[in-house]
């Protein structure tokens, strides 16, 4: 189940929007994460209701032994070629038998911070997807050990400023 958190925390950074929350640490170190070899491939993140059909997909392979690397491909029309490739880094981070992710752009902008994304499994190889809401979420963190400590002492209140993004499923070719 792990492993289908990963896959689906990045499908949430391909369909990226102004109100996610971001953070400059991520929650702990990747050192802790480990590569589930389950969410590596391809999925398709789409909006809850499937009147609208999907601009593209995200391919998650191996970034290095902890993390994932994350990419996003866009198409440029109903032809299926790939106008955009955005890369994603990505790893879990476990607290308290939750996972959350940590997910952050690769690129020349070296402040990017860290959006935090969660998933509830819906059926088969489908999940809600989940992040962490910069409406309902302010606060500021030193460190990942600050961040990590607030987690584990409010996990229900901390849970509460998620809001959805969309499902994520596997792709099927």
């Amino acid at each position: 189940m792990k492993t289908q958190v990963l896959l689906l925390l990045l499908g949430i950074l391909v369909m990226t929007s102004c109100n996610h929350y971001e953070s400059k640490v991520p929650i702990s170190s990747p050192s802790n994460s480990i590569i589930e070899e389950s969410l590596l491939g391809e999925w398709i993140l789409s909006p809850e209701s499937k009147s609208e059909e999907a601009s593209g997909y995200l391919e998650v392979i191996p970034f290095n032994d902890n993390e994932y690397l994350v990419q996003l491909k866009e198409y440029a029309d109903s032809t299926k070629h790939i106008e955009s490739i955005i890369n994603i880094r990505m790893f879990a981070s476990e607290v308290s038998k939750n996972t959350y992710f940590n997910l952050q752009f690769i690129g020349t902008d070296i402040d990017k911070g860290f959006m935090i994304y969660r998933f509830k499994p819906v059926s088969g190889n489908r999940y809600k997807v989940f992040f962490l809401s910069k409406n309902e979420f302010n606060k500021t963190f030193p460190n990942s050990k600050s961040f990590r400590e607030f987690v584990e002492k409010n996990p229900k209140e901390f849970d509460k400023y998620f809001e959805m993004e969309g499902i994520l499923e596997r792709k099927i070719k």
